[in-house]
Order: C-alpha cells, then sequence, then structure tokens
C-alpha cells in the first residue's frame, strides 16, 4: 500500500505505522526525547504507557523501559488494580499532551525539526494503518490521525500550549 493516497475527494491522505517507513516519524516508537511536566522520556510510546500505571515505582519503570516496545507491553499488561481509575476517560488528553510535547517543545533535547515536518504535510489527512489497532488506528476511531492533525493546527496559528 502506497503511503500517500488520495481520497475520492482528491484530498491527500498519508498513511504511517512503523517507525522505519517513510512518515515513521509519527510513530509513537519514534526516538525522539520529550519532555512533559519536567520529566524526559524517551518516546511518546514511554510517555503514554507510563500514565497508565496508579503506582510511582511502575510508572517509573516503564518511562525507563529500554525501549518503546517494552514500554508497550507493560503498560498493556497492567491489570486493572495497577491502573488509575479513569484511563479510558483520559487516554485521548493523554496522548495529545505527549504528542504535544513531541511535535511543539523546544528544549534542548530536541529541535524544531518534527514541528517542521508535521507542517510539511499540508492539509494532508493523516491515518495510523495499524492492522489492528481499533481505536488509534484507521481500521477503528483513528485517534491517532486527528490528534496529529490537531497539533498540526496548533503549529500554524502559534498557540501558546
Amino acid at each position: 500500500m502506497r503511503k500517500i493516497q488520495t481520497n475520492l475527494e482528491g484530498k491527500k491522505q498519508i498513511l504511517f505505522y512503523s517507525r522505519g517507513s517513510d512518515y515513521g516519524w509519527f510513530s509513537n516508537f519514534e526516538r525522539s526525547f520529550q519532555i512533559v511536566d519536567n520529566i524526559v522520556y524517551r518516546t511518546n510510546e514511554h510517555y503514554y504507557q507510563s500514565k497508565k500505571a496508579n503506582n510511582e515505582e511502575i510508572e517509573v519503570w516503564i518511562r525507563r523501559a529500554p525501549n518503546p516496545f517494552l514500554a508497550m507491553k507493560a503498560g498493556r499488561s497492567l491489570r486493572k488494580k495497577e491502573m488509575i481509575k479513569n484511563w479510558d476517560d483520559i487516554k485521548v488528553e493523554v496522548m495529545l499532551k505527549g504528542l504535544r510535547a513531541k511535535f511543539l517543545n523546544d528544549t534542548k533535547y530536541q529541535s524544531n525539526r518534527l514541528a517542521l515536518k508535521l507542517l510539511a504535510t499540508g492539509d494532508a489527512t493523516l491515518h495510523e494503518n495499524s492492522p489492528t489497532d481499533m481505536f488509534w488506528g484507521i481500521k477503528g476511531s483513528d485517534w491517532l490521525g486527528k490528534l496529529l492533525m490537531q497539533v498540526r493546527e496548533e503549529l500554524r496559528s502559534n498557540e501558546n500550549i
């Protein structure tokens, strides 16, 4: 499947999934340090998965996981009693906060290269082309693409976030 397509109305669509692909830098597994609430995370996956934990020890382990795959596995393996109670109610806001840190922060850990790349996508519709994810991916609610487009709009309008 091509990574850039057009829909029936002729609008450009960008499909991304794996970190090694053309638009792999959209992936939460992209190794790009980000700072959220004065804490450094190796990837957005580290940030997102660590926020599920209701226990500081578990949260720190996930945050410091050697790679994003292990952070994902640890976060997904949390039992209900180890997760914050309202996770389903706040997970979209948590992801948005992480994406803002990834693309909008200007820190010593990152340049604005990702922000410029996101802006360069123009008005293309962005979709995570996950074969299985029914919440974040295109085969489901497509929330990751929607949030990335929201962050792109925030970049364009130079809002202070």
